[in-house]
């Protein structure tokens, strides 16, 4: 069954046509490689399901209801939550102090809960959130390291964990493997199919093809803004129009 559904889509930059009638629809539970050469509309098309940006035509539905025009924060809370391209981590604070920032999402204060000591509450499940899940990524014994001191493996994982402190149904992942060293990129892809294992749909931006291939289920191609192609790792990689417009002869 598809949790999220992508009909139309259409955005326009002035002449700028970055999406052109894009249509797919991810199925719950599965891991989707969205790929394309650069300029092909991926990470306008992310930025348009987690509400960075809104189409110009078209819809986007979730679980049943169209979320396209709601805020970042808004689509965030209904469990749809993107990491960045670039490892958005507070340097300065502790890895545990990060990944309770993803607690605010899900743990909204108010001035009744603040009167009647539900704040506490409130707190301490999110400060038992968070060591379940920075146990579950590895990094409980990182905890209290500052992210500035963490390798990039190590403050990729921590990005994983703040999404999923919050509790998401959907994982947008932007090029989560850029500036990995194959190490690192094999231990990535593991903490990815764990995610995906505990019930977490993942979508993910990425141009390394080896892990593209060696995670996904299922691959949408873009290219100019429109979509080329869709299939499996082994269509994908054997589709002529595919090969020519970006992997290459060698792809």
């Amino acid at each position: 069954m598809a949790i999220l559904e992508i009909h139309n889509v259409t955005k326009q930059f002035g002449g700028l046509l970055a999406l052109d009638d894009v249509s797919f629809e991810v199925e719950e539970g599965e891991i989707r490689g969205l790929i394309g050469p650069n300029g092909a509309g991926k990470s306008t098309m992310f930025k348009n399901i987690a509400g960075f940006y809104q189409p110009t035509k078209g819809s986007i539905v979730y679980q049943g209801k169209n979320i396209e025009g709601k805020k970042p924060h808004t689509i965030a809370e209904m469990g749809i939550v993107r990491t960045f391209q670039e490892t958005t981590l507070f340097q300065e604070m502790t890895v545990f102090e990060n990944a309770l920032v993803g607690a605010h999402i899900r743990s909204r204060s108010s001035v009744f809960s603040a009167v009647l000591g539900l704040d506490r509450a409130r707190q301490q499940a999110a400060s038992d959130k968070v060591l379940e899940v920075l146990d579950f990524m590895g990094l409980i014994d990182r905890r209290d390291q500052l992210a500035s001191e963490l390798p990039l493996g190590s403050q990729r994982a921590l990005a994983l964990a703040i999404a999923l402190v919050s509790e998401p149904k959907v994982m947008l992942l932007d090029e989560p493997f850029a500036g990995m060293n194959p190490e690192e990129t094999n231990h990535m892809m593991d903490l990815t199919r764990k995610v995906r294992e505990s019930g977490i749909t993942i979508v993910l931006v990425e141009h390394d093809m080896k892990a593209v291939m060696g995670l996904c289920h299922y691959l949408t191609v873009l290219n100019f803004g429109q979509l080329l192609a869709e299939g499996t790792p082994e269509e994908i990689r054997n589709n002529d129009r595919v090969i020519e417009a970006y992997l290459g002869g060698g792809g």
